[in-house]
C-alpha cells in the first residue's frame, strides 16, 4: 500500500482529488525511513520537553516540531485515551501540539479543553489560538468566558487572528471590563488594532498605576506592559520612564503626550474609562492577604483592609465593604490559629499555589505558602491552615447574599473551589 502511494506520487499518475490530496502527502512524509539519529533526537527532545530542566523543556518542544511528521507520529502514538496522556506531556509540548498541524491533535487539545480539571488548559488553548480557525470562532468566543484569566488572553489573541466581526468586536469591549488586568489590557489593545482606537486609552491610563499587592509592584509591572505596546501603536514613549513613578516631573510631561497623542489616533477629545480600567493605587492599612494561584480553578487576589473593606483583584479592585472592626479580629484569630506552625511552606512548587499573608503591629508580613504541580496530594495543608481558611471563608458573602458588588455574588464558592485544588479539603461548609 505505502509503495503504491509512493508509486503515484513520484510516477506522474493522475493527481488525487484535492480534498485526499493532503492525506495522501501526510502518509507518504510518515513512511519515509527516519534513520537512527533523527528517531534518537525524537526519544531525546521528547523526554526533554516533558522532565528536563524547567529552562530547557520550551526549546526541546519546539525542536520536535522542526521534525516534523516522524515526531508528530511520536507523539500520536504516545496519547493514550482522554487528556490522561496530556497531562504527562507537560504545559511545554501542549502549547506546541498545535503547531504540528496535525488535526487529531488539534481535536484533542480542544478535548482537553472541555475538561475542566485538566491543568494545562492555558497552554492548549494558547496553542490553538496561535493559528485560529475560523470554524473555532465559536468555541473561542465561549473561551471568553472561562474561569481562567489565561485562558481568556489566549481567546482574546485567537479572535484577533480571525479578524474582526460585530459579535467579536463586542464580546472583546465587554473583556475590557474584566476583572484580570492582563485581560483588559489584551482586550483593549486588539480593539485598537481593530481600528477601535479609543480603547489605546485603556493603556494610558495604566502608566499611571502606582499599586502593590504586599509589595509586589503590579503597578510598575502594568507601566512596563502598557508602555510596550503604545510605543507600536503610537510611534514611541515620548520620554515615559515605566521605571520611574508616573508623578515623576519628566513622567508627567511625557504622560500628557502620550494621552494627547492616542485622543488625537482615536479623532475624540476625551473618553470615559470604567471603574476597573481607571488608574490604581496601593491600599494601605492590608492587614491579611489570600492570594490563591491555580491552573484549574484561576486566580484569586483579597485583602482584608484596616479599614474594613474587602478587595478582590489587582489594579483597581473590586470591593466589599465589611462590618466595622471585623478586619481586625479576624486577623488577630488568624495569628492565634497559626501560632503552633513552625513551617511556613508545604508541597512543591507547581501550577496550584495559595497564600496567606498576615501583617502584623509593626507592618511586618508572616507568609504561609502551600503549592503542588498538576496531581492532588491529599492532606497537603496542616490543620491550622485549614482553621484559618475556614474563618477567611467565614467571612465571605454567601452566594445571593446581594452584599456588595454583584461579580462578588459568587466570591466565596469561587474561593472554596480554588482551595480544594490547591490544598485538598479543609473539612469547611
Amino acid at each position: 500500500m505505502i509503495l503504491a502511494i509512493l508509486g503515484l506520487l513520484c510516477a506522474g499518475a493522475a493527481p488525487a482529488p484535492a480534498g485526499e490530496r493532503p492525506v495522501l502527502l501526510q502518509e507518504a512524509q510518515e513512511a519515509q525511513e527516519v534513520d537512527e539519529a533523527t528517531r534518537k533526537k525524537i526519544d531525546r527532545f521528547f523526554e526533554l520537553a516533558k522532565t528536563g530542566r524547567i529552562p530547557v523543556r520550551p526549546q526541546a518542544a519546539r525542536r520536535l516540531v522542526k521534525l516534523g511528521a516522524p515526531a508528530a507520529q511520536k507523539i500520536v502514538g504516545a496519547l493514550g485515551e482522554g487528556s490522561a496522556g496530556l497531562v504527562e506531556f507537560g504545559p511545554y509540548l501542549v502549547e506546541e501540539l498545535a503547531d504540528f498541524e496535525r488535526p487529531e491533535l488539534r481535536a484533542r487539545l480542544w478535548s482537553a479543553l472541555d475538561d475542566r480539571d485538566f491543568p494545562w488548559r492555558a497552554p492548549a488553548a494558547r496553542g490553538l489560538a496561535r493559528a485560529p480557525r475560523e470554524d473555532e470562532a465559536a468555541r473561542l468566543l465561549a473561551l471568553c468566558d472561562d474561569a481562567v484569566a489565561q485562558v481568556r488572553r489566549a481567546a482574546v489573541g485567537g479572535l484577533g487572528g480571525l479578524g474582526a466581526s460585530a459579535e467579536r468586536r463586542e464580546r472583546l469591549r465587554l473583556l475590557t471590563e474584566d476583572v484580570d488586568e492582563h485581560v483588559r489590557r489584551d482586550a483593549a489593545a486588539q480593539l485598537d488594532a481593530w481600528g477601535e482606537h479609543r480603547y489605546l486609552l485603556w493603556l494610558v491610563a495604566e502608566l499611571e498605576r502606582t499599586d502593590d499587592y504586599f509589595g509586589v509592584p503590579y503597578g510598575e509591572k502594568a507601566r512596563f506592559e502598557a508602555l510596550r505596546t503604545l510605543k507600536k501603536r503610537l510611534g514611541g514613549d515620548f520620554g515615559f520612564a515605566a521605571e520611574n513613578e508616573p508623578t515623576d516631573d519628566a513622567n508627567r510631561v511625557a504622560l500628557e503626550g502620550l494621552r494627547a497623542a492616542a485622543l488625537a489616533r482615536a479623532g475624540v477629545e476625551a473618553v470615559e474609562l470604567p471603574q476597573l480600567a481607571r488608574p490604581a493605587a496601593g491600599t494601605p492599612g492590608d492587614l491579611i492577604g489570600l492570594e490563591l494561584r491555580s491552573c484549574r480553578a484561576g486566580d484569586l487576589f483579597l485583602r482584608w483592609n484596616a479599614e474594613d473593606r474587602l478587595y478582590v483583584g489587582t489594579g483597581t479592585p473590586l470591593v466589599l465593604d465589611l462590618p466595622s472592626g471585623s478586619a481586625a479580629r479576624l486577623r488577630q484569630a488568624l495569628f492565634e490559629l497559626t501560632e503552633p506552625l513552625e513551617e511556613r511552606f508545604w508541597g512543591e512548587a507547581g501550577c496550584d499555589l495559595e497564600q496567606l499573608r498576615l501583617v502584623d503591629g509593626e507592618g511586618k508580613t508572616r507568609i504561609y505558602l502551600v503549592s503542588k504541580g498538576q496531581a492532588a496530594v491529599p492532606d497537603l495543608r496542616p490543620e491550622p491552615l485549614n482553621a484559618c481558611l475556614r474563618a477567611l471563608l467565614a467571612d465571605l458573602p454567601a452566594e445571593g447574599s446581594g452584599a456588595g458588588d454583584p461579580r462578588l455574588s459568587d466570591l466565596r464558592e469561587r474561593v472554596r473551589a480554588a482551595l480544594l485544588v490547591v490544598g485538598g479539603e479543609y473539612r469547611g461548609a
